[in-house]
């Protein structure tokens, strides 16, 4: 199995607060690092190959099938 991505640092937190436009306070920072944390734990401890594909992925077009509205 592949190793585990290192925890989420600060520098990573303020990238994706900077990314989002977020007006998030310095102080606060270290909080929602726990959040994100937190949030993809279950996410990396998960083993994708061993999930059964019931059925192919969705497919979108951004011109719209045959039920698509002219």
């Amino acid at each position: 199995m592949p190793e585990q991505p290192p925890d989420v640092t600060l520098e990573e937190v303020k990238a994706r607060v900077r990314l989002a436009g977020l007006p998030i306070p310095e102080a606060r920072l270290s909080l929602v690092r726990g959040f994100l944390v937190n949030a993809l734990r279950p996410i990396r401890a998960l083993d994708s190959r061993t999930v059964r594909t019931v059925e192919p992925a969705v497919v979108f077009d951004p011109a719209g099938g045959p039920e698509a509205s002219s």
